[in-house]
């Protein structure tokens, strides 16, 4: 078996404690990635760092929060330190949450575009200069959601949208340098039975289990994610459901849209 061109390379997976994170985080280091991950909680990341290596993955834990411009200087600069290069960043870390405008906290969409938009902006930022210095990646967990606005999912469709033209604006930025920038808009996947989510209340509860629709297991998001960054992909939307979802406002919106209202109104 011919050796993967991503063997010996360096990457920052963030959010990687568990689900698409940690998947993503598996299946490059399954790839010979050297792979730091990040997250907030110290004992969900020591908890995969161990399951991983279990398994023979090189992989290294760095603690900190993506939404801290210091803490993403310190993710970086510790990567570089231990392995003296970065070569992929791999920004998943993400919030959802459920609620109306007029009804959820305001507070609440604060958390969300912070996480899902700062989060991403501010390791990318830290990162840029040595990703220009190994012409590496950056990629980016973007979500059909931002295709156009869902009812009650209205902070998580705006700072979708919004991620997506960040990653335009920071592709035209980076055109020349050789730095590859990529995003994927994953549809339903299958959730990490600890994973949280902003409720109504702008309360932290489990994420519910999402039985209306076919989920794609994390591992085949994961090997969407690993396929992107070999072969530089710019944007991949990772199941028909998705690409569907995608086409629809595009070319119909106004059928997209009475069927949004529609469900909206048999669900309310």
């Amino acid at each position: 078996m011919s050796q993967s061109i991503l063997a010996g390379k360096v990457a920052i997976v963030t959010g990687s404690s568990m689900g698409i994170g940690k998947a993503v985080a598996a299946a490059l280091a399954q790839k010979q990635v050297k792979v730091v991950l990040n997250g907030r909680n110290l004992e969900k990341l020591t908890r995969t760092t161990k399951e991983l290596q279990a398994l023979g993955l090189e992989v290294f834990p760095i603690q900190g929060d993506v939404g801290i411009y210091e803490d993403c200087e310190r993710l970086v600069a510790q990567t570089v330190a231990k392995y003296g290069a970065l070569d992929i960043l791999v920004n998943n870390a993400g919030l959802a949450m459920t609620g109306s405008i007029a009804d959820a906290p305001a507070d609440a969409f604060q958390q969300v575009f912070h996480t899902n938009i700062l989060g991403v902006l501010y390791p990318t930022k830290a990162a840029i200069p040595h990703l220009k210095a190994t012409k590496g990646s950056v990629v980016f967990s973007g979500s059909i959601a931002g295709f156009m606005g869902i009812p009650n999912y209205s902070a998580y469709s705006a700072s979708k949208m919004s991620l997506t033209a960040l990653v335009q604006s920071l592709k035209i930025e980076l055109a020349g340098t050789g730095v590859h920038v990529g995003i994927n808009y994953i549809g339903f996947a299958e959730n990490d039975p600890k994973k949280t989510y902003l409720n109504e209340q702008g309360e932290v509860v489990a994420m519910p289990v999402r039985d209306q629709f076919k989920k794609m297991p994390v591992e085949d998001v994961s090997q969407y994610f690993v396929t992107g960054i070999e072969k530089r992909k710019y944007k991949q939307t990772l199941s028909l459901l998705g690409k569907l979802t995608g086409i629809m406002p595009r070319f119909f919106p106004r059928i997209f849209e009475w069927a949004m209202i529609r469900t909206h109104l048999r669900e309310g």
